[in-house]
């Protein structure tokens, strides 16, 4: 028995064509969200760091 080539939509799990990205308009909202809050998350986490690093050298250099 042979399955045809498919992959999975990264959100429900169920079964696509190779050239979706997901298998419904609901899905792909779905992605679009949580890819939208990963990369704020990112920027949160990079404003942070980069503002840590610059206190952290302004208390070293200034001794």
């Amino acid at each position: 028995m042979m399955v045809e080539p498919h992959k999975h939509c990264p959100v429900c799990g169920n079964p696509i064509p190779l050239d979706e990205r997901t298998c419904s308009k609901k899905c792909a909202e779905v992605l679009l969200k949580n890819q939208q809050r990963v990369m704020r998350t990112r920027l949160i986490f990079y404003i942070v760091l980069i503002i840590f690093i610059v206190v952290w050298l302004f208390v070293v250099l200034r001794k």
